[in-house]
């Protein structure tokens, strides 16, 4: 097993290895768990035997050793048994022999048995913190980091402090002085956390990483821990019932103590000393009740903040589908116009090969220069077409108004050199065509107003060239007029020569619409798109149908 494994098998936070899962996995006919319940068994006796040679005489003398308490407390192998049987194990595991062995001191010392088993719930309960902290805190058993090893030292003051309420037991129990209780309650205490600190820490430090390999090569590993809403009430009940029976058991003992000194004393002191525990009674009965409405409201308070937690993460959840959801048909969408754009770009390319096949066949004795400069502005029109959406956050139509500006400025930035006095102007309002009809209306218009650039004006002559889009009932209306010198007369003649006009034509009759001149003299160009042709409608169907979640229709 390498190092890297190692290290997370020690570091790995406490899960109980019960003895349920231990026989449901394995069986109890295996001999590995035959030979891990014989150790378990040799470990309680043995735990069981200790104390018979270990607990002190004066404990029932009446003349406590103080020494000798810490030493039986620093000292307790049932204790260190079961500390470590719950760490690598589990609690059932631990709490058996030290349960036990706290049984038989009590018995033997002439304990009644319902006390004995009540004094022997003490140490218990110790072991009971333990396992509620390291259940619900994934902290390293392993003590291998400051964090771990601080914690550790808390929970063992605590449970310390917690297991030496036994002390009071013992001490109602054999009628020991106020101050022989505080020996035994100091020593039982700070005995046990010193125990824990120094001899149960360096064992798991030591032992803990073998240990773990060990049941890892061996044994199927139990799941990692849930805290359910009923373990967590379990906890809450048990902590309130174990604090209620200590308090009930030492008002029991109390009051036993109290008739055995009352019955001796005169009458008139009796009743004054009766009348005084009666105010100690009803504080004990309160004291319960404060424990049983804290351990009740806790259940409340926990199932309020389950609840609300509950709810808080389905609606958590129903936000996170929902955003999967829009993000689902968002990544559709996309696909669907990346496709598009495929197709488009595919498209684009065979319109541009289309113009340079027109362009070569129709180049006559035209120089290279002004055949370059042709195909250099048409195909810059197309790629304005794209800026343009791009800029606009469109991908699905082109803003004709946008288009006719951007267009405008690119045209007057190339012949300014050449007419620097020409002014292009657009009026129209923000019009939307689709993208099919797009990229012939942008090169429509880009012949026209290329057109009117190169023959409507003399050198350093000032021009106006209008533009206007508008919307009619059925149309898109767009008209380019200048105040230039007008039209030749023998237009006919060149339009066969030269490819401008026969392409508008063409493009225009593409896109279903008409081209007329309206007027040769003053220059006044039309053609019309209608607003909404049969591959419009099919883009206007698909576009609302993915807005509303939907797949387009191809």
């Amino acid at each position: 097993m390498s190092e890297k494994t190692e290290t997370a098998l020690a570091s790995a936070g406490w899960r109980p290895f019960t003895i349920d899962h231990l026989l449901n996995n394995h069986g109890i006919g295996q001999w590995k768990t035959i030979i891990l319940i014989t150790i378990w068994i040799g470990l309680i006796a043995a735990s069981m035997l200790s104390v018979f040679y270990m607990t002190p005489d004066s404990w029932v003398a009446g003349n406590l050793d103080r020494s000798a308490i810490y030493s039986f407390f620093m000292l307790h192998p049932p204790l260190i048994i079961g500390t470590l049987l719950l760490f690598w194990l589990g609690f059932e595991w631990g709490f058996i022999p030290v349960f036990l062995a706290t049984f038989v001191i009590a018995f033997a010392t002439d304990m009644p048995f319902y006390w004995a088993m009540l004094f022997g719930i003490a140490f218990v309960l110790g072991l009971g913190i333990y396992a509620l902290s390291y259940y619900c805190v994934p902290v390293d058993k392993s003590l291998r980091d400051l964090k771990s090893f601080t914690f550790f030292v808390v929970i063992s003051c605590i449970a310390a402090i917690a297991s030496s309420l036994g002390s009071f037991i013992w001490s109602f129990v054999h009628d020991m002085s106020v101050a022989q209780t505080m020996i035994l309650w100091r020593g039982w205490w700070t005995g046990v956390l010193l125990q824990s600190i120094f001899i149960v820490g360096p064992i798991l430090f030591i032992l803990t990483p073998t240990i773990e390999k060990f049941k890892l090569k061996w044994f199927v590993q139990p799941g990692p821990n849930e805290v359910s809403l009923n373990w967590i009430h379990g906890a809450i009940l048990s902590v309130a019932v174990v604090l209620g029976v200590f308090i009930i058991g030492a008002n029991s003992l109390g009051m036993q103590i109290v008739d055995g000194l009352v019955s001796a004393l005169p009458f008139g002191s009796a009743e004054r000393i009766l009348q005084a525990t009666e105010s100690f009674q009803v504080i004990t009965w309160i004291s319960i009740g404060l424990v049983l409405i804290i351990g009740m409201g806790g259940i409340y308070l926990v199932g309020t903040w389950n609840k609300s937690l509950k709810e808080e993460v389905e609606s958590k959840t129903y936000k996170l589908k929902k955003s999967e959801t829009d993000l689902k048909r968002s990544l559709d969408d996309k696909e669907i116009l990346l496709e598009g754009i495929h197709d488009r770009m595919r498209n684009n390319l065979t319109v541009i090969l289309a113009l340079l096949e027109l362009q070569v066949k129709n180049a006559g004795q035209r120089k290279l220069d002004d055949v370059l400069r042709d195909s250099h502005s048409r195909l810059r029109s197309l790629a304005l077409v794209h800026e343009t959406m791009y800029q606009s956050k469109s991908v699905d139509s082109l803003n004709m108004k946008m288009y006719g500006i951007k267009l405008a400025n690119r045209l007057h930035q190339s012949h300014k050199h050449r007419y620097k006095e020409i002014e292009t102007t657009i009026n129209a309002d923000e019009i939307y065509i689709d993208l099919d009809r797009a990229m012939p209306f942008a090169m429509v218009l880009n012949e026209l107003l290329e057109n009117a650039y190169l023959h409507a004006f003399e050198m350093d002559v000032k021009g106006i060239i209008q533009v206007s889009l508008d919307v009619g009932d059925k149309d898109y209306i767009i008209e380019i007029r200048d105040d230039g010198k007008g039209l030749p007369d023998n237009l006919d003649q060149l339009e066969k020569k030269h490819l401008g006009l026969k392409l508008v034509k063409m493009l225009v009759k593409q896109m279903q619409g008409n081209f007329e001149i309206v007027d040769a003299g003053k220059s006044i160009f039309r053609f019309t798109i209608p607003v909404l042709s049969e591959k419009m409608s099919h883009f206007s169907t698909n576009h609302a149908r993915m807005a509303n979640g939907q797949k387009p229709v191809h």
